[in-house]
């Protein structure tokens, strides 16, 4: 496996803070766990199960969060430099910060919860390790990310250069025989 484009969790952490601090947003740690989350998955999916950060996760009734971020946070932030990414990383990341940057925390965890990964992987009451390739495995396994499982098209979301989209099989459109300008020979 090659290595995450990231050094740690904790670079992608800041770098989502220091966003929210640049457009004078309020990021807490309960809105903060599930964007680490979706930006690993997302990552994983747009680049062919590359990890974003190497991390695991823990996975509970409130979604998953990042431990080591968790643990970091609880007395507050501590000063750190930001860190430099690829550009390709730097785009990733704002793009996903432009979809869910904004997004109120309800809407986030319900994101998380509607997930694939999320309904295969909570146990009630109890807290499960969720690691990058649990994860890679999982977006190999199955075709499509979010959504429910008796869904009969087949969705995924994949990345674009311009942010997340639903992505469908091609129906080609039916012609009739009398519209169909074909000549025989």
């Amino acid at each position: 496996m090659k290595a995450s484009a990231a050094d740690s969790a904790i670079d992608i952490a800041y770098w989502y803070l220091d966003r929210a601090d640049e457009e004078k947003l309020f990021l807490d740690e309960e809105k903060l766990q599930p964007l680490l989350y979706l930006s690993q998955v997302y990552f994983a999916r747009m680049y062919n199960g590359e990890v974003l950060m190497p991390t695991v996760f823990i996975c509970d009734e409130n979604g998953f969060y990042e431990p080591n971020i968790k643990k970091i946070l609880t007395l507050g932030r501590p000063f750190m430099p930001r860190a430099k990414f690829e550009k390709k990383v730097e785009k990733f990341l704002e793009e996903i910060w432009d979809k869910y940057g904004h997004s109120a925390k309800s809407l986030l965890e319900k994101e998380v919860k509607d997930s694939l990964i999320y309904r295969e992987e909570y146990k009630k009451n109890s807290k499960i390790l969720i690691e990058n390739k649990t994860i890679v495995e999982i977006l190999n396994k199955n075709s499509k990310i979010f959504g429910s499982e008796g869904e009969k098209n087949s969705t995924k979301v994949l990345l674009s250069q311009n942010g997340p989209v639903v992505v469908s099989r091609w129906h080609p459109r039916k012609l009739s025989a009398g519209s169909a300008n074909i000549k025989e020979k």
